[in-house]
């Protein structure tokens, strides 16, 4: 059996999804599998698909009879993988050469929960900007460290520049839970990513956040970062996240994000709005002490931001 399961969910990116198995396949160690499941693409892309696992038998390709939304087809490339570690890898997206070279010997590790790289966000990795590179050398962080990085969205929510241990994958890929406010997850995967990373880094001491940069994430006019539609990309965020902070961590960890961005909201706007529907908002229970207690940490944030204003200048 394969060490790794590299798994690619893919639906009509004929454009793209050659690259993105090559950039599979010219990984510079070998034991590895590449899992492809195509949508029931219409455009070409299944045939592809055929052509890279008739030519290499490290490449599985599996075909949807109809098309069951993309983050239930994530379930179905985690279904197939027979690897012990798994990297999604996006059909849009590529991985550089020495992706898993730089990354298994981490992972590897019983302490840690995952390790990602920086990776390049553009039209092209040539014409791109390089994100979450500058956590130091080698940078082993702990879990608590990993949640307050979450809390200012200083981490990427995205697992394709991350790799995991399948067992970790099937348990932690959620694709619904109860938030307050119902919604369905399994429409754009904003929230179950996200929500990878969380309830995996809870289970470990660490997790391992590279700095080299590894991974390209094709910015496009059909990817889901440009398609968020009535900021459906930012709510899922916000409900995967908040339920989080709120069902699995303690309560500083919610009040601080709940706080965070109620202030972000009253400067925004200039208008203060009512801290109780926040918290409901939020996935809090919506009381007076709740309330009072999200706006005692709001004002300790922006006293502590005002300090340290103050004294850089």
């Amino acid at each position: 059996m394969p060490k790794i399961s590299i798994l690619i969910p893919v639906y009509n990116r004929k454009k793209f999804i050659a690259d993105c198995i090559q950039s599979a396949l010219n990984q510079t160690i070998s034991d590895f599998e590449v899992v492809v499941v195509d949508n029931a693409s219409d455009d070409g892309t299944w045939e592809v698909c055929q052509q890279f696992a008739e030519k290499d038998r490290r490449v599985r390709v599996f075909q949807n009879d109809t098309n069951i939304g993309p983050v239930k087809n994530w379930l179905v490339c985690v279904e197939k993988a027979r690897g012990e570690y798994g990297k999604i890898l996006f059909s849009d997206d590529l991985i550089f050469p020495q992706f898993l070279e730089h990354t298994i010997p981490f992972i590897e590790n019983p302490e840690v929960g995952f390790v990602s790289t920086g990776v390049i966000i553009g039209a092209s990795p040539e014409n791109g900007s390089i994100y979450f590179s500058s956590f130091g050398d080698e940078s082993f962080i702990s879990s608590p460290q990993y949640f307050q990085l979450l809390l200012n969205a200083s981490v990427p929510f995205s697992p394709g520049a991350a790799v995991f241990r399948m067992k970790d994958i099937r348990k932690n890929l959620q694709v619904s839970f109860p938030t307050r406010i119902p919604r369905d997850f399994t429409l754009n995967g904003a929230g179950p990513d996200v929500l990878l990373f969380a309830l995996t880094a809870i289970a470990y001491k660490s997790v391992v956040m590279l700095p080299s940069v590894d991974a390209f994430f094709r910015s496009h006019p059909e990817s889901i970062s440009i398609l968020n539609n009535d900021n459906e990309v930012e709510n899922g965020y916000r409900a995967a996240l908040a339920w989080f902070f709120a069902k699995k961590l303690s309560g500083k960890y919610w009040r601080k994000y709940a706080a965070r961005s109620w202030l972000s909201k009253t400067l925004k706007t200039r208008k203060i709005s009512s801290l109780v529907q926040h918290c409901v908002y939020y996935e809090g229970r919506g009381t007076i002490i709740e309330a009072l207690m999200v706006l005692v940490t709001a004002f300790s944030l922006a006293a502590g931001k005002l300090i340290g204003f103050l004294r850089r200048h």
